[in-house]
């Protein structure tokens, strides 16, 4: 038994979960975790039925004793020695209580027989009794490894009242439970009575059959969740088939079928999610299982090496029911739902119409070139306005050779196609020798009849046809493809740059870290699978800080570990844990202006700020502020946190009050399906990756939608699942667009 084991991290351990101080008479549910009595009553009175109870850590449901009260549930004795044993460990920082008079002393002694601490005055009593003179007492400075072994191997007795000084010696068949001698002949009368030692030996032999059983059942699951993930591809990818079906019929229409092809596009997204949300809530309840079982082994594990016989008695009924529970789930494997499979039916009907009516005649009109026309919409009919539309007149009779002076009368009229008045914002700026820019802003995209009068005539060809088109990033460069060679990716996750415009990319089922230049050349590299200092497990948060240092989150090993400019091993902080300084399965990655690490702490659902050396300073979050926050920027006086599940962005002050929040799950502007990373660009634009709608939205930072850029599928400006992005000195952005294993560039 290593007792240095125990001694590392033991407040943690004696900790309740709830109200986080040292356990006082730990009682333990049958989902095998242990909280206070006294919490586990004030949960139940709030919270719960009278005859059930559900755990606050796991959620697992758990009965309530037959007598009603919570106080008959299974007290940890486990728990209870690690508590004693604390007390020893801190007895030169903490006076310890006398067992016999309450008498808190530094000078304390502890009876292992008795199980008790007793002061100095009531040791010496203690000792002069004849029926104590076998006892064996230990002042707590002597203490030794050995001795706070045998303070975890101390008998049990038993709990009944008069039975106190009796150690539970007997296992009663017919009840599944231990005794003590009394309790047999009183309780236990004909019953099938077996010594304690022999049942929790065969037991131990029956609980390892057990877990053996139930690790080949685990492995079985997640060989599943596997195939559930091939399938899941499999769907996308017949999505993405189904919609170049799509395509190569509509392609040979006019352009008024474009919303019929986008109602199918849809219908076709529809459906896809549906499919995949089925496989994703199949998946959702067996890795729920898998948690529930991983948890529970570990659990058991970790018990049946350290408990004593009445505990593993107690341990293997406690297993016998979880295990149960979630056999009963267990037909889930055996009948998985298939999805539904779709097709695309030409309409060749309506093919052959247009074809044999043709689509149209060409009227040949007079277009002024828009120098910047920079609208964002679905279409001809609608959109959103980012920046005012111009474009330059010259308003010059080329017929007459006459230039309208400075002090013309210079007027705009702007209609639209069914010569309805639009009621824009119109500039408009003298440039002499008649020349005039003039600037509007419309509220929708489409065409415009532009009318240009001076002096109440009109300028030679008015009124002009200016067409507002969609504004657009353009996709520069792309680099990257799917493999584990230099300069291939498995899902590329964070992304970051530094001052000399390298790109640097954690490449998440690689384990590693790549470095581009601007261009996409490969550099170098950092990092492989494992635990040790500078191997990783699933990277996905990345950033560079001004000191040259390269920061990355390890989810997989919950911690964050920093790196040189070149790559080399620094430090790391942080682990497993739900304190302030600990860290769970962390994601996002940032650095505020004045050089700390906000880190989105995705397992404990918390934003937390720490020092360049990794001192903890401060946390954003708490009882239902997030639900999983995976990235965290600050702009100015903001924090400003994407929370992925509940698809939305969540604004708060330096200090961590909330201010607003906006968005929510959909597809229309504004709406997201798994916010991702953030970015706020050098325009003071704030750009959210929308991973499942496969774009990349552009906001004002008062959460107004601004614009958006790419669509689903793997060309050049098409993305599946971006997850992040980071912006170059030039400002062209740079995206992990991850499902297609690659990075792209865009100005």
């Amino acid at each position: 038994m290593d007792i240095k084991t125990w001694l590392q991290d033991l407040r943690e351990e004696v900790s309740c979960p709830v109200c986080t101080n040292i356990y006082t008479n730990p009682k333990q549910l049958q989902c095998l975790h242990s909280f206070c009595l006294q919490c586990l009553q004030q949960w139940h009175r709030t919270s719960h039925g009278r005859d059930t109870i559900r755990c606050p850590k796991c959620q697992a449901l758990n009965k309530v004793p037959e007598s009603g009260d919570l106080k008959d549930l299974p007290t940890s004795f486990y728990l209870n020695g690690l508590i004693d044993v604390l007390a020893i460990k801190e007895c030169k920082n903490s006076r310890v209580p006398c067992g016999n008079c309450d008498k808190k002393s530094y000078e304390t002694f502890y009876c292992f027989q008795c199980c008790i601490f007793y002061c100095q005055e009531c040791v010496i009593g203690h000792n002069i009794m004849r029926s104590n003179k076998d006892h064996r007492v230990l002042a707590l400075r002597d203490f030794q490894e050995k001795d706070f072994e045998d303070v975890m191997k101390r008998p049990i007795y038993c709990s009944k009242q008069r039975h106190e000084k009796e150690e539970l010696k007997y296992f009663c068949k017919n009840c599944t439970e231990a005794a003590c001698q009394s309790c047999v002949l009183i309780d236990h009368a004909g019953h099938a009575i077996a010594h304690l030692d022999e049942e929790a030996e065969k037991q131990k032999i029956q609980m390892k059959s057990l877990i053996e059983t139930k690790k080949s059942d685990l492995r079985e699951k997640i060989n599943i969740v596997g195939q559930l993930d091939e399938d899941y591809a499999k769907i996308i990818q017949r999505g993405e088939d189904l919609k170049r079906e799509v395509q190569e019929f509509v392609d040979n229409l006019f352009t008024t079928v474009e919303a019929k092809k986008q109602a199918i596009y849809e219908a076709v997204e529809r459906e896809t999610r549906k499919s995949l949300e089925i496989i994703a809530g199949q998946k959702t309840q067996i890795e729920r299982q898998i948690m529930v079982i991983e948890s529970s082994l570990e659990k058991a594990d970790k018990l049946m090496i350290r408990s004593t016989n009445a505990q593993v008695v107690q341990l293997m009924k406690s297993l016998g029911t979880i295990f149960q529970r979630v056999d009963q789930d267990q037909l889930l494997i055996f009948n998985l739902i298939k999805p539904p499979f779709s097709a695309f039916v030409e309409n060749q009907k309506l093919f052959n119409t247009v074809e044999a009516e043709g689509i149209g005649s060409l009227r040949v009109v007079h277009q002024t070139k828009a120098s910047q026309s920079v609208a964002e919409g679905k279409g001809l009919e609608e959109g959103f306005v980012n920046h005012k539309a111009q474009f330059t007149l010259t308003t010059r009779d080329a017929e007459r050779r006459q230039c309208y002076n400075e002090d013309d009368h210079v007027t705009v009229e702007i209609t639209d196609e069914h010569g309805r008045e639009c009621m824009t914002e119109v500039q408009i700026n003298d440039n002499k020798d008649g020349l005039y820019q003039i600037s509007y802003s419309p509220r929708v995209l489409g065409r415009f009849k532009v009318t240009v009068k001076v002096n109440g005539h009109h300028v030679q060809n008015s009124p002009f046809n200016v067409v507002v088109k969609q504004f657009q990033f353009k996709a520069v460069l792309s680099f990257g493809k799917e493999g584990s060679s230099v300069g291939m990716f498995r899902c590329p996750w964070g992304v970051a740059v530094n001052a000399r415009d390298e790109i640097a990319v954690t490449d998440l089922d690689n384990h590693r870290v790549q470095i581009f230049n601007k261009n996409g050349d490969y550099l170098k590299s950092f990092g492989r699978e494992g635990d040790k200092a500078g191997e990783f497990k699933y990277p996905r948060g990345i950033a560079f800080h001004d000191n040259g240092n390269i920061f990355v989150s390890d989810p997989g090993n919950n911690r964050i570990q920093i790196f040189s400019g070149e790559g080399q091993y620094v430090g790391t902080f942080g682990k497993k844990g739900n304190h302030d300084s600990r860290l769970n399965s962390p994601w996002g990655l940032s650095v505020d202006s004045d050089g700390n690490i906000i880190v989105a702490d995705t397992g404990n659902k918390m934003i937390k700020v720490f020092s360049s050396d990794g001192m903890f300073l401060m946390k954003i979050g708490g009882q239902g502020a997030f639900t999983c926050p995976i990235h965290c920027v600050q702009y100015e006086t903001y924090l400003i946190v994407s929370d992925r599940n509940e698809h939305c962005i969540k604004v708060y002050d330096r200090k961590g009050n909330f201010q607003y929040k906006f968005g929510k799950r959909g597809g229309g502007y504004g709406e997201f399906y798994n916010s991702g990373c953030l970015l706020v660009d050098k325009s003071g634009d704030l750009m959210v990756c929308d991973s499942y709608n496969h774009r990349v939205q552009v906001f004002e930072l008062n959460g107004k939608f601004f614009s958006k850029f790419g669509t689903e599928g793997g060309n050049l400006g098409e993305f599946y699942g971006p997850r992040s992005l980071a912006d170059l000195s030039t400002g062209r952005i740079v995206v992990a667009d991850m499902d297609n294993n690659r990075i792209q560039i865009f100005e």
